[in-house]
């Protein structure tokens, strides 16, 4: 069977399953596993799917992620091809996708046994009750939601909201919440973003995580996309608290 991964995470899924062999193509952002990036692309995960491309690669179904790809799946739909679109909102359902990806391709074992893998992984980790806020998006702030807040809290930290989506906010709540521990996970930066626009925020001052310069950096690919390597970005927080 020919598969198309038209997101980042569907990819690396994929690949954590075995079926890089029936993997035709990519998106230009998936990047991981390095080999990802040699299969053919067909450009952007969102608004900048190149139809051509997906008609030349002639994939017998495609993977999409996330509502902001329903566009996408309804006009691939209307031209005959097969569609999974996974879209995750919280842990357990980032559990119930990868399952959902490796029933599909007849996988499921190999599927069970990357959720138990997290799981376990995940149990290990301890982030002291730590009060924890992460942010997605900078301009303007929005803490990161959906499967995040689950993650920290089965990891015995404590986040500023519930599993929802990422979203504005008030900052007297944030304040009333009182930070820790920040990080940044910004929407496809990578870990190119500079801090000092965090801890230079005239509002922010009292917080205890910017008060203490207790701010940092995390490549937003291990927190945002819900797939195996989101225990990857939550030992990458424990690390920090650890050594702060």
């Amino acid at each position: 069977m020919k598969i198309l991964s038209a997101a980042p995470s569907n990819t690396e899924i994929l690949y954590a399953l075995g079926l890089k062999d029936q993997l035709v193509g990519t998106t230009s952002l998936c990047d991981y596993p390095a080999e990802a990036t040699k299969k053919p692309s067909i450009g952007g995960w969102n608004q900048g799917l190149n139809y051509d491309k997906i008609d030349e690669l002639d994939p017998d179904i495609i993977l999409l992620s996330d509502s902001l790809q329903d566009g996408q799946a309804s006009k691939l739909e209307e031209k005959g091809y097969e569609i999974l679109q996974v879209s995750p909102e919280n842990l357990e359902e980032v559990y119930e996708s990868i399952m959902e990806i490796g029933k599909k391709f007849e996988r499921e074992g190999k599927a069970s046994e990357i959720i138990e893998d997290m799981r376990s992984e995940i149990e290990k980790i301890d982030l002291e009750e730590k009060r924890i806020y992460c942010e997605e998006w900078m301009n303007p702030p929005m803490v990161s939601g959906n499967w995040i807040p689950g993650l920290i809290e089965k990891a015995n930290g404590k986040y500023f909201i519930n599993e929802e989506r990422s979203r504005e906010f008030d900052i007297e709540k944030l304040e009333a919440f009182d930070p820790e521990y920040i990080f940044l996970n910004v929407c496809g930066a990578g870990e190119n973003i500079d801090k000092s626009e965090i801890l230079e925020r005239p509002e922010w001052q009292e917080i205890t995580a910017v008060k203490n310069e207790d701010v940092y950096v995390l490549d937003d690919a291990l927190l945002n996309r819900p797939g195996p390597r989101i225990v990857e970005g939550l030992k990458m927080i424990e690390k920090k608290i650890q050594v702060s």
